[in-house]
């Protein structure tokens, strides 16, 4: 919380300040939800993609595709090399 005022040491820009006049509409409250429609809305909200930056350039796409044989053979690599 404030108690000292800013704006005493800038008299011109308390000047431009106090010419504009702001009319501020009356919105009614939302009613405060129970936690449990909180949490249902949270959990039926749509999700973001996390793949659409790989799918949407050609390269991305080959990675998507390839990641996996990668992944194969390198656990396939570790477990030879382990077990010899």
């Amino acid at each position: 919380m404030m108690k000292q005022d800013p704006f005493k040491e800038e008299p011109h820009l308390r000047t431009k300040l106090d010419e504009y006049h702001v009319d501020v509409p009356d919105f009614p409250m939302k009613l405060k939800r129970k936690r449990w429609e909180q949490l249902i809305n949270v959990l039926a909200s749509p999700a973001k993609n996390p793949l659409e930056p790989f799918i949407s350039t050609t390269n991305g796409f080959i990675f998507l595709k390839m990641a996996p044989i990668a992944g194969t053979a390198a656990l396939t690599l570790i477990q030879v090399l382990i077990f010899l």
